[in-house]
């Protein structure tokens, strides 16, 4: 395992490109950028998105939906069968 300390220690050895040294004052100009240009949402569409969230929460609750039944075996994982290695274990 010496042989990775040697390659790392030859790595930090050299000196860095001259593209990476200057990476750091390109990402926050690019950011400055994005950030400016940006749209925030205006508060007419916040407000449509809120009316239209209540208005579907208020349909949802008002119509009334199917009703709910009860499964026809009380098995929780579905029906059983007649092959199921438990009724072939309790038949013996």
């Amino acid at each position: 395992m010496d042989y990775l300390d040697k390659i790392l220690s030859n790595i930090q050895a050299q000196p860095l490109p001259s593209r990476l040294a200057s990476i750091n004052d390109t990402v926050f100009v690019q950011l400055a950028e994005r950030q400016a240009n940006a749209n925030p949402l205006s508060g007419r569409m916040v407000g449509f998105a809120i009316i239209a969230a209540m208005g579907m929460g208020l349909v949802s609750g008002v119509v009334p939906g199917t009703p709910a039944k009860a499964a026809a075996t009380p098995s929780p994982f579905g029906v059983a069968t007649a092959l199921a290695p438990s009724t072939l274990l309790e038949s013996g």
